[in-house]
């Protein structure tokens, strides 16, 4: 078993999702995984649609959750607008059990090591390694491998797990 499929299993590890991709599955359109563009989908949810739905739920990633304790289990997630984060909060508790006040919401991409420096606080004993971000973005697994010391794992890690 690879350290990074150890760590996720490590009962003592800090888990932090993405919403798109990783817990909601890219599935947004009828050919493609989106059919709207950013201006698009703002404007859809801002008229109350909802597009995490239970048809969005990853069963693995359910199955995988489901054996962890859900104290240690956060979400970091961008949202183009305050409906679209909470359709994303209702998402992850509904069909995750995710406690809503551990869904963070960030402005850019780029703001993920900020909270997953915030999450850590909860945790000061806790080594860097073991606080972890699960994402489907290179860019964004990147930027927090070359600015922090947590450790970080792309969504496929999850296929054969």
């Amino acid at each position: 078993m690879s350290e990074i499929k150890r760590l996720l299993h490590d009962k003592d590890s800090v888990l932090v999702f993405d919403v798109d991709g990783v817990l909601a599955v890219m599935e947004f359109g009828e050919h493609n995984h989106y059919t709207l563009d950013e201006e698009e989908w703002y404007k859809a949810n801002l008229s109350g649609e909802n597009f995490y739905t239970k048809e969005k739920v990853s069963k693995k990633m359910q199955d995988f959750l489901s054996k962890k304790d859900k104290k240690r289990i956060y979400v970091v997630t961008k949202a183009t607008s305050i409906e679209e984060f909470n359709n994303k909060k209702c998402f992850v508790n509904e069909n995750y059990d995710i406690d809503i006040k551990n869904v963070y919401l960030v402005g850019k991409e780029t703001d993920k090591k900020e909270k997953l420096k915030e999450i850590k606080i909860f945790y000061k004993t806790l080594p860097d390694y073991k606080l972890i971000i699960v994402d489907d973005s290179e860019s964004i697994l990147n930027d927090v491998m070359d600015n922090t010391k947590f450790s970080t794992v792309h969504i496929s890690s999850f296929l054969d797990l």
